[in-house]
Order: structure tokens, then sequence, then C-alpha cells
């Protein structure tokens, strides 16, 4: 069987070069888009609510942070990959919904990229694995090699964000990952997906696993 190219432009966000408050501005205007064009986007994946209360979170730690503290800045730039991480997954649904197209993705207050691309979109990762690894608090994860992938995205599922969603850990091109800093003993949940210039593929089946 021949494999379907998909063609279509990506969703993107172009705000690579924005400063903090910049990408509060950006959250706030996709919500305020998307919330105007329900109807094309029904179900918001983050919900915009989370999203709202994200930026607001995000503003609110970047006032302490211009205060001065270590603390206060660490607290910040936490908050902002939590943003970072929300704003990457609603530019999937996006792209889900819209198929990068230009006119359809302006109501969600995105952009898309100049070119379009001529790749399918990468298969499911198979054969996921989490074991324990061998340092402390540390947490081993494999998948078999994907067809059309350019980089793994490695997720973790998170508690503490959104009342519970999954969070980014690692964008790279090795299919092996070794994930540290977590609690001794603890079970986590994983998950991988790949992705290429024609978007991401579907998500693999989880993986748990105790921290070593």
């Amino acid at each position: 069987m021949r494999t379907k190219l998909i063609v279509m432009r990506k969703v993107v966000l172009k705000w690579d070069k924005m400063t903090v408050l910049g990408k509060i501005q950006k959250v706030r205007f996709v919500v305020q888009k998307m919330t105007e064009n329900v109807g094309n986007f029904p179900a918001p994946s983050p919900a915009l609510t989370d999203l709202s209360t994200l930026a607001d979170d995000l503003a609110a730690a970047e006032t302490a942070a211009s205060e001065g503290g270590k603390d206060r800045t660490l607290k910040r730039d936490e908050t902002l990959a939590k943003v970072v991480t929300a704003m990457n997954l609603e530019v999937l649904y996006v792209q889900t919904v819209t198929l990068g197209d230009p006119e359809m993705t302006a109501l969600a207050g995105m952009d898309t990229q100049a070119d379009g691309s001529r790749w399918p979109v990468p298969f499911q990762p198979q054969g996921f694995k989490a074991k324990p690894g061998k340092f402390d608090g540390s947490v081993y994860m494999k998948c078999a090699g994907t067809a059309y992938k350019k980089q793994y995205v490695f997720q973790l599922w998170d508690e503490n964000l959104n009342s519970g969603d999954w969070r980014e850990i690692k964008t790279q091109g090795s299919n092996i990952y070794l994930h540290q800093g977590l609690e001794r003993g603890k079970i986590y949940r994983f998950r991988v997906y790949a992705i290429n210039s024609a978007g991401a593929g579907p998500v693999s089946l989880e993986a748990t696993s105790a921290a070593s």
C-alpha cells in the first residue's frame, strides 16, 4: 500500500522572539479569537479557560520577577514553561482542525509557515516502554523507530498542570530518553509521539514506571 502524502501548511505561533509580556498578549489574543470563532473550534485542547488562567498566572509571575529575586525568577520561568507547553498543544489542535489552511488558522489567532510540506505525518510510535533508570530519580524510555519522524516528543502526565495534563519533557531525534529529577519510588505515566514538517503523528500507548 502506498503512503498518502499530506500537503499542508504548518500552524505556528511566531512568538520565539517575543518577550514574556508579548507571549502573554499572544495567548490572550488566541483565546479571544478562538472564543469569537467557537463554531470553527468547538473543542479546544487545552480549554480556553485554562489558557486564560495560565496567562494570568504568567503575568503575575512576571510582575513578581521584575522586582528581583532568584526564587521569583525561577517561578516565572516555570510558569512560562507551562504556558509554552499548553500553547504547543493548542497549536496541534488547530493544526488538526484547519489542516494548515491560512484563512481558518487566522480565525484562531495563529499563523502558518510560508511553505507547505510534502511529507506524510509520522506513524504512531510502537513498543513504547518505560522502566527505572540507572540514576536516582530517573526513568528510562524507549520506543521502536518510527517512519517519517524528524523528532520525538516525550511527555509526562503532570497532575499539577491544569488539574492534570500531559507536559512535554523532551524533544529530540533519538527514540531513547532518560528523564531525571523525579521522586524516587513514585509511579509516573509517559507517552511519546513523532513530529516532522507535516505535523504531529498519533501518540503512543502510555507506559508507566516507578522512578529509581
